[in-house]
């Protein structure tokens, strides 16, 4: 496996990880937010769902798009309370 493949797939787990966190995080802060907060989580968690199906093509094309999943799921954990 050459570096940069190597590099790729350490990227795409670490992401994977994170999302992993956050959607577990959010799922606690769900509890205590509103209906609207809910519905916006329902639309968004199935991106985690491709996601996890990205992570699995290592490419630069998948590590990008596993990074503009992660900023929207940390924006979306960040609306949320605390």
């Amino acid at each position: 496996m050459s570096n940069i493949t190597t590099d790729l797939k350490s990227d795409l787990t670490k992401s994977l990880e994170s999302l992993q966190t956050l959607r577990d995080e959010i799922r606690v802060r769900l509890h205590l937010a509103g209906m609207e907060a809910k519905d916006a989580w329902g639309k968004l968690e199935p991106t985690l769902l491709d996601a996890e199906k990205l992570a699995e093509d290592v490419s630069e094309t998948s590590r990008n798009a596993l990074r503009d999943i992660l900023e929207k799921v940390k924006e979306f954990r960040a609306s949320l309370p605390s």
